[in-house]
């Protein structure tokens, strides 16, 4: 039994330092802080994920991620935008992103797969065809704060393109435009 206290205290110490790191993320969130970070997950780019918290319920912006086909008007760099089909909870769509010159767009055709909640909303995709190596990732919707006025968003993103591009230009380019992304899906969703 004296053995297994030192244990004891060793995982009590573990939790609190878990739920201490988590209130952090919640506060920084909350005063509107964008927090983005990186995982290597064995691609020649790591997987990017974006945290934020948008001040308009998880329906309402659920509306601007599930509709593919506007994400031309609502989103940044994108060039052009459609849905080719939706079967159910799958859709099928076409996206170009708009590259700075010298570069060539970037097109992708991907499935997305989408659970739609309460308590959560979820559109996970991935590459069917395009001008990409490898673009998967997701976007997944919960309540922030208990009233559900308030979003919880996690967007991730391996988008490793064809074309030759330094690694440092295209993290970047992913750098720049998750700020921009996050304005612009606050100001689609009447975020207040």
């Amino acid at each position: 039994m004296k053995k297994l206290a030192p244990l004891a205290i060793v995982a009590t110490c573990g939790t609190y330092a878990l739920t201490a790191q988590a209130a952090t993320m919640d506060e920084r969130l909350a005063a509107g802080e964008i927090i983005v970070s990186t995982r290597d997950v064995g691609a020649q780019l790591p997987e990017a994920t974006l945290q934020a918290v948008v001040d308009a319920p998880p329906a309402a912006v659920w509306k601007i991620i599930d509709d593919c086909a506007n994400y031309k008007r609502n989103l940044p760099r994108i060039a052009e935008s459609k849905q080719l089909s939706r079967i159910g909870n799958v859709a099928i769509c076409e996206v170009t992103v708009d590259m700075p010159m010298p570069l060539s767009n970037l097109i992708s055709v991907t499935e997305a797969t989408a659970t739609v909640g309460p308590p959560m909303w979820k559109r996970a995709w991935k590459l069917i065809r395009g001008t990409y190596k490898r673009n998967e990732g997701s976007w997944t919707l919960t309540a922030f704060d208990p009233e559900g006025k308030r979003t919880r968003v996690v967007y991730k993103v391996l988008a490793v393109p064809e074309m030759s591009v330094p690694n440092f230009m295209i993290r970047r380019a992913q750098e720049g435009a998750f700020p921009d992304l996050l304005k612009r899906l606050r100001v689609a969703s009447g975020a207040k």
